[in-house]
């Protein structure tokens, strides 16, 4: 999370979508930065409603005085880059359930939607990080999409008064896009109904101000 309500915004850390890359570059104009313990650098959208508000309210700044935004990435290669994060050969020596290595996507994708309860299953999902709820009522004030960057970088620049460049590489020139069968792509297409409709609603132009409140997709699934 990155906090410039000085500037009129914050800016929620939704893990694989350069969240890096933009406490690097925002660091130094930022009011508040919380970027080493992965649960504070990826508060989520209700987490900072709960905590963080009232925190910067304390500060003088109401709600109403910045924007709560995010970047969002396309859901299946969000899913894809935690699959691959976790094919690092140095995740089996620190946490051997998470380590991917001998996992397919496909089987990842599986276990994933399925809410397999093995320990190293990736939990969470893209819809729920910005929404105030299980319920997936968004919360956010503005959504970019991750793979349009001249959109967001432009929006930031005109927030902050310029100078801000952030390096943003998400594709591979290596490795070959993994595969998944048509009837677990179809599965996935199902459960990822909310992600895919605010997916949708960025191609556009590259961002969203959804209403607040907003339940996109048939939210019937929390996990």
């Amino acid at each position: 999370m990155i906090g410039l309500p000085a500037h009129g915004f914050v800016l929620l850390s939704m893990p694989k979508c350069a969240s890096t890359s933009l406490v690097h570059s925002l660091q130094n104009r930022a009011e508040l930065v919380l970027r080493s313990n992965p649960r504070l650098k990826h508060m989520n959208c209700q987490s900072f409603h709960a905590l963080m508000v009232p925190v910067l309210r304390n500060g003088g700044y109401e709600r109403d005085d910045y924007e709560l935004v995010s970047l969002f990435r396309e859901p299946l290669a969000w899913l894809e880059s935690w699959w691959r994060y976790r094919q690092r050969p140095s995740l089996a020596q620190v946490d051997a359930a998470k380590f991917t290595g001998e996992v397919s996507f496909e089987e990842f994708v599986g276990r994933y939607v399925d809410g397999d309860p093995r320990p190293g299953t990736l939990r969470g999902r893209p819809a729920k990080f910005v929404a105030l709820s299980d319920g997936l009522d968004i919360g956010v004030d503005r959504l970019f999409a991750l793979e349009q960057p001249e959109v967001w970088q432009r929006w930031i620049n005109e927030k902050v008064g310029g100078g801000v460049d952030v390096q943003v590489d998400n594709r591979s020139t290596v490795r070959k896009e993994p595969e998944l069968s048509r009837s677990m792509r179809a599965r996935l297409d199902e459960f990822f109904r909310p992600e895919l409709e605010i997916y949708e609603r960025l191609r556009p132009t590259g961002e969203w101000a959804p209403p607040r409140g907003y339940v996109p997709g048939a939210a019937s699934a929390t996990t």
